[in-house]
């Protein structure tokens, strides 16, 4: 039988209280491969979801009309995300998705400030 642990509040709190470290990636697809990114970005989503030690979370927002997609992940520290970049499960996903990007920037920032949830 396998037992459940929930954490009480103040131990998720904690966990909570150093900032995430943020990676933002643009996307721009190619004229006519907006569709085949977004499925092949979720399938890898679908894919490591769970499985990458340090992420505390991601989002992708697309604009199908501009052909863009925008990726945010927070990791735990630089040293997760750094990891996360070097990992297999990324850079073989990196390399099914170029031939269908036409522009892309990735950077790391800080979070300036936050309200609410997103």
């Amino acid at each position: 039988m396998t037992t459940l642990t929930i954490p009480d509040r103040a131990t998720v709190a904690a966990a909570l209280s150093d900032p995430p470290v943020f990676s933002i990636s643009i996307i721009q697809t190619k004229p006519g491969r907006f569709d085949e990114f977004v499925a092949l970005q979720h399938a890898q989503f679908m894919r490591v979801r769970g499985q990458v030690q340090g992420v505390r979370g991601s989002r992708m927002l697309k604009s199908p009309a501009k052909g863009v997609v925008v990726l945010i992940s927070s990791f735990e520290t630089a040293q997760d995300a750094e990891r996360f970049r070097r990992d297999p499960r990324f850079t073989e996903h990196l390399e099914r998705v170029q031939p269908l990007i036409d522009r892309a920037e990735a950077m790391p920032v800080e979070l300036a400030y936050e309200m609410g949830l997103i």
